[in-house]
């Protein structure tokens, strides 16, 4: 046991330095990255004092007989990516870091080995709840990255003693334990009300078969038994942190001369009025039921927005933001999806739906299987792109009707932008994919947007974010150098 744990820091060491908070890098000691600059002494003591916490605790026989000690086996996940594995990696590592730090309590340890697997140690679940645990977290990165593949699994090992040195594992199918889980948690007869109140008393399991979760176990000695100071906490309003909502920005036509499309955008609001809008808005959000439920408001909003101007004989194109995250699981996309089903039908050729946060390397399969499911509902499907030459060939045939790529606020590198944007502009229409160009704050930028075969633009140079989309108007080339020209 020793010896892994020797291997594990030793790759890890070579490929960069270890936080001291025991979880590994995100990047740590994969054979696709790139070489990194060699640990210093200060990162190898570190590593060292890791070792030595991991291995005192690791080789506790009362540690190890309570199952206690957790393997997380990411190699099925990998081997089902397959080429898409290195591409997705990084995305696929940050997921299950904040997916486990969900469920851990402060005395609880993570670790990701060289080999991009876990091991977690709890401080006080016991063996089944702890490897409920795991279930879920595998549960819950299968369905963010392979859907509802019910062929896709992951391992979970459990430590279940120590001997000659060395911890003995036993192996289960993460589908096999919350089954199992589920199972229990329904015992025959038993009427719905007692069988709850059965497994809060007992500390077990929650109604859906899933383990409950205690707060925070606070602490005064950590590993190698030496005080750790008891901290203030920061204690903000919740609007301190920024609130959340959705702005429409004015889209021209360019070719019909006319602003007929609102962009729906998530922002973020701070305490003094300013704001971050489109995914920077959302990087603090990490959990999948918080994203859902902003963009399901962004889309009853929008909705009942262009229901109001359609009764009032306004026509008018909207585009609603959709991230990943709610359409990649079940138990996001459902919801949503039920909501799409109540949009009337004359509504919905008046929709475009926007995917945001779509890591790069999605299969094609998997990304024409979340098209399927939302194309009913709208005229058209975009997807936000990262402003860079690239190649968008494996968008066609998706059923990806086209992108939008945010141009960046770089007014003294106008002309690499320009530049850049033919080659995107080229690459889109080679995939067959219409274009929208936002973040146009310049009357040359959008003269350039122009001229590169830009139909769709929109940025402050058109005109700002708004609380509510305004009839469709007329909008032509003198509008454009009459309105307050900043040149």
């Amino acid at each position: 046991m020793r010896r892994l744990l020797r291997r594990w820091f030793s790759e890890a060491g070579a490929a960069g330095p270890l936080p001291a908070s025991a979880a590994g890098h995100p990047n740590a000691g994969h054979p696709n990255n790139a070489a990194r600059p060699a640990p210093t002494e200060e990162n190898r003591q570190e590593l060292r004092a890791l070792e030595q916490r991991l291995w005192r605790l690791l080789m506790q026989p009362a540690v190890a007989s309570t199952g206690r000690v957790h393997l997380l086996d990411l190699g099925m996940m990998r081997d089902r990516l397959g080429g898409g594995w290195p591409a997705l990696r990084p995305r696929v590592l940050s997921a299950a870091d904040t997916i486990i730090d969900r469920y851990l309590t402060r005395n609880d340890i993570r670790f990701r080995t060289a080999g991009d697997d876990y091991i977690l140690v709890f401080a006080s679940l016991d063996r089944h709840a702890a490897a409920l645990v795991c279930a879920r977290v595998a549960q819950e990165l299968l369905q963010l990255f392979l859907g509802d593949d019910r062929s896709a699994d992951l391992r979970v090992s459990t430590a279940v003693g120590v001997a000659d040195g060395q911890i003995r594992f036993e192996h289960a199918l993460a589908t096999v334990l919350l089954a199992g889980a589920r199972q229990s948690a329904e015992p025959a007869g038993a009427p719905g009300g007692e069988r709850q109140d059965a497994a809060a008393s007992a500390g077990a399991v929650e109604p859906d078969g899933f383990p409950l979760m205690s707060g925070a176990i606070l602490y005064t000695e950590d590993g190698g038994g030496k005080a750790r100071p008891v901290l203030r906490q920061l204690r903000l309003s919740p609007d301190d942190a920024g609130r959340f909502g959705i702005r429409y920005r004015p889209v021209w036509d360019i070719g019909q001369q006319a602003i007929s499309t609102y962009m729906g955008t998530p922002v973020r609001i701070f305490p003094d009025g300013s704001f971050i809008e489109g995914s920077a808005a959302l990087t603090s959000l990490t959990d999948a039921m918080e994203i859902l439920q902003l963009d399901a408001d962004a889309l009853v909003e929008s909705v009942e927005i262009l229901n109001g101007l359609f009764r009032n004989k306004s026509r008018l194109m909207m585009s609603v933001p959709i991230c990943f995250e709610t359409l990649a699981a079940r138990r996001t996309r459902l919801p949503f999806l039920e909501i799409c089903q109540s949009i009337p039908d004359y509504l919905r050729r008046f929709l475009i739906f926007e995917l945001l946060r779509f890591p790069p390397g999605v299969p094609t399969g998997r990304l024409s299987e979340l098209l399927h499911e939302v194309s009913p509902y709208c005229r058209w499907t975009f997807m936000r792109m990262e402003f860079k030459a690239q190649s968008f060939s494996g968008l066609a045939g998706t059923g990806l009707n086209g992108i939008t790529v945010a141009m960046p606020a770089d007014r003294s590198a106008e002309a690499r932008l320009m530049e850049e944007l033919n080659g995107i502009v080229t690459a889109a229409e080679r995939a067959g994919l219409m274009i929208c160009v936002a973040g146009l704050s310049t009357t040359s930028m959008v003269v350039a947007a122009r001229a590169s075969g830009v139909k769709l633009v929109a940025g402050n140079r058109i005109g700002p974010p708004q609380d509510r989309p305004r009839s469709m108007v007329r909008f032509d080339w003198p509008d454009l150098f009459r309105d307050g020209d900043d040149e």
